[in-house]
């Protein structure tokens, strides 16, 4: 096997700091990759000529550039994941008049693959190419919840080494794994917003997407909740079967995960 090319490994670390950590300045940047200052400028201004990287507004550090996020939109674009999702996504927002998020797990981290946004004066907005940890995210939760135990342990607890800030104990994190596992949901409710999210499943029957409904709680009551769930299970059966998922494969912890009250 080839070796990588040091200074293309180099660039490729900085990009990722950068989506990570941005706007940051050349000093934070050395810093943190263990680089030489000179090394990082060269590396930077080779970026930014590309329009990989740019200046940030006040030009105290650097963020992503454009380029980038073109890449990122012609990944997307091309994903069969996201192209089996968005018909399903317009649908649920057209029915449910609230916005609908389709969300994907990689390297822990969340993102926001694509979204409908809700017609309505008072909503929540656009999201699309967001990413966030997945601890304290209801969709990010219901992933987790259906994923290997020891691997989520193993993940969580290596997460609350490096910070404990606003992150529950293990033990209280593996409860919230059973609860949402037996349930089939996450639900997320303050005086402001209400999220409720649901797993999809691929063709090996792991969960690695999910499909997600968020809305004003005046709009959302508690009473709305299990409609919604069992609308958003239909729609996220509907896109694991196109993925390949198959019901009779599906294991003692997947049961019943993609069942709706409908179904007998």
């Amino acid at each position: 096997m080839s070796q990588p090319v040091g200074t293309l490994v180099k660039a490729m670390d900085v990009l990722d700091l950068l989506g990570e950590a941005a706007p940051i300045g050349v000093n934070e940047i050395s810093r943190k990759l263990g680089m030489d200052k000179s090394t990082v400028s060269r590396l930077l201004s080779t970026l930014r000529s590309r329009d990989y990287v740019r200046l940030s507004p006040d030009q105290t550090g650097y963020d992503i550039g454009l380029r980038i996020f073109e890449l990122g939109k012609s990944i997307q674009d091309r994903m069969p994941v996201r192209e089996t999702l968005i018909p399903h996504v317009d649908a649920l927002s057209e029915k449910t008049g609230e916005t609908v998020f389709a969300l994907h797990y990689s390297k822990e981290l969340v993102a926001y693959l694509y979204n409908c946004v809700s017609s309505q004066d008072i909503r929540l907005g656009e999201q699309t190419g967001l990413r966030v940890e997945p601890w304290n995210h209801p969709a990010g939760k219901t992933i987790l919840a259906f994923r290997g135990r020891d691997e989520v342990t193993d993940k969580f607890a290596r997460r609350r080494r490096s910070s404990r800030a606003g992150l529950p104990t293990i033990k209280e994190f593996l409860k919230e794994m059973d609860r949402i596992s037996q349930q089939g949901y996450d639900e997320q409710r303050d005086k402001e917003k209400c999220l409720i999210s649901v797993p999809i499943l691929n063709e090996t029957g792991n969960v690695n997407a999910a499909l997600m409904v968020g809305g004003p709680t005046f709009r959302m009551p508690p009473q709305s909740t299990q409609p919604l769930v069992s609308l958003l299970k239909k729609h996220a059966a509907e896109v694991s079967r196109s993925l390949g998922w198959m019901k009779q494969k599906k294991s003692d912890r997947l049961k019943g995960v993609l069942r709706t009250d409908t179904e007998t």
